[in-house]
């Protein structure tokens, strides 16, 4: 298991190899073949989509890994295992102001957060105070963006709400569905499988879009940029062209998804070990929404602006500066 104790110490060995790293890729005078990774969420559908693309002119040849432990990403990231990812925005911010070598491409959607619930009593997110929350990524975005929007709610995390965690929103299906636990906090698609599933099994579920709590407690209705794509700079520094490739074919990506919803969910379930018709369900009623780093950096510094709030460590102790957002 990876833990940020030892995380730090990998990265720190990794930064050493880093400048070796980058001059063998410059020797080569090509790009090397792409790993992209990302976690089992929206967030990555761009990214397995290209990874099964035929090798062009502009973009080498891809695969797409899967994470599905944010310090599992970090270390990934970090040795070079992989040279784009899908990730929590706020995570790349860190890496960022740590000194390691990652550019912000872009940010999504991807990562829509819901509460599920089959308790009566929880109608808004205000009625979670004094109930049970199963939540995961203890200490990352799921679990900071629900401290957060609760504090604006007049509830104390930790005094209100009694809280368990697990180690992915799969782990927390499955305890909603086994009735283990009344109310959960899911990412897509696990949210809308939750809602198909428990009907099928006779539990009725509610959902509460994070993204509409958010805009009720800032006044904001830009997109929560809970995540998007980083790369690795030496990539961006030495093949710019490759980024600028990458850039544009994750747009397409986008807007062909949201045109094939049924297509794009055939070629990405098994991804996330779901039957095609939920992802399908899952991507039309969250349709994804992709905006380039730099033209979305005023929404971002909101985002991470309203992080700080509860500790700087959250981004990384501060904003991050210019060379963070690439166009």
């Amino acid at each position: 298991m990876i833990t940020r104790r030892n995380f730090l110490s990998m990265s720190a060995g990794a930064l050493a190899l880093l400048p070796f790293l980058t001059a063998a890729r410059a020797l080569a005078g090509s790009p090397p073949p792409l790993v992209l990774a990302g976690p089992p969420a929206p967030l990555s559908i761009p990214l397995v989509h290209l990874a099964q693309q035929p090798p062009s002119a502009a973009l080498p040849a891809m695969e797409m890994k899967q994470w599905r432990n944010p310090d599992i990403m970090r270390a990934w990231m970090v040795s070079g295992e992989a040279q784009v990812s899908a990730a929590p925005a706020n995570a790349a911010s860190i890496l960022y102001n740590k000194g390691l070598p990652v550019r912000l491409l872009d940010i999504n959607n991807g990562g829509s957060l819901s509460i599920v619930t089959r308790n009566p009593d929880i109608k808004e997110f205000a009625d979670i105070k004094g109930k049970s929350v199963l939540l995961f990524f203890r200490g990352d975005t799921p679990d900071i963006i629900v401290r957060y929007l609760a504090s604006k709610n007049g509830i104390a995390p930790d005094a209100d709400l009694t809280m368990s965690y697990v180690d992915s929103p799969f782990e927390a299906l499955q305890m909603l569905l086994s009735k283990r636990t009344d109310t959960a906090l899911l990412s897509e698609p696990a949210a809308t499988a939750a809602i198909l599933k428990g009907k099928g099994m006779g539990m009725e579920f509610r959902r509460i879009v994070l993204q509409d709590v958010w805009e009720n407690v800032t006044g904001s209705t830009a997109m929560m940029p809970l995540g998007g794509t980083m790369c690795q700079a030496s990539l961006a520094a030495d093949h710019p062209e490759t980024v600028a490739a990458l850039q544009t074919g994750i747009g397409e990506a986008v807007d062909w998804i949201n045109t094939h919803p049924a297509e794009a969910s055939r070629q990405c379930a098994d991804f996330f070990g779901l039957k095609p018709m939920v992802l399908q369900k899952s991507l039309e009623v969250f349709p994804l929404r992709r905006s380039p780093a730099a033209k979305a950096r005023k929404d971002l510094e909101f985002y991470y602006s309203a992080l700080m709030e509860m500790s700087p460590k959250l981004v990384g102790g501060k904003l991050p500066d210019n060379g963070f957002y690439l166009g």
